[in-house]
């Protein structure tokens, strides 16, 4: 019979409060996000992305989805499981491309943030919101929609990839995480 520990990897206290602490980061910068409701962007991603690398996919999707609850409980609109799904699946993306990497090439960020913009991003988020403001009755909307999106994820790709290159291959927060982690 397969336990709780075999799916959630064991965390020692330390590892424990820097997830805390790194969920609470998601969470803040998830409530800055700039642009109209079709076009947001903001920088939740990086904490995504750190969340992956440290602990894995399991612990990622499990933040990813707590983190959109409790982040929509102070928001104004209605929740919606859609993109509590987009933000599972970015973080189990994010977590298969980057865990147990300690230098993370540049290819890889690249591949990593390319799936998470066109699947994520660009897909799922995207039916979401044409869901969200029934634009399934016009093809017209949808396409102006889509369009508007997809030059916006383009224009973000290399943002993205570069942040996350510098932050993800800092030699600071390696060495906080090889305290964290012990190794």
């Amino acid at each position: 019979m397969k336990t709780l520990e075999s799916f959630f990897p064991r965390l020692n206290t330390k590892q424990l409060a820097l997830l805390g602490l790194l969920t609470a980061l998601l969470i803040i910068l998830s409530r800055f996000t700039f642009g109209p409701d079709t076009l947001k962007f903001g920088f939740s991603f990086i904490a995504a992305a750190l969340i992956g690398k440290w602990y894995g996919p399991i612990w990622g999707m499990f933040v990813a989805f707590i983190s959109d609850f409790l982040s929509n409980l102070s928001s104004a609109y209605a929740y919606f499981p859609g993109f509590a799904f987009s933000a599972i699946v970015g973080a189990l993306i994010y977590g298969v491309g980057f865990y147990q990497h300690k230098q993370l090439s540049l290819m890889r960020i690249l591949i990593v943030t390319g799936l998470v913009i066109i699947i994520v991003n660009l897909f799922l988020n995207t039916v979401w919101v044409a869901t969200l403001q029934n634009l399934w009755n016009n093809p017209n909307a949808l396409k102006t929609v889509f369009t508007a999106r997809l030059i916006k994820q383009l224009v973000f790709l290399p943002i993205e990839t570069g942040l996350l290159y510098l932050i993800l291959n800092n030699p600071s927060l390696e060495r906080m995480r090889a305290e964290v982690f012990n190794n």
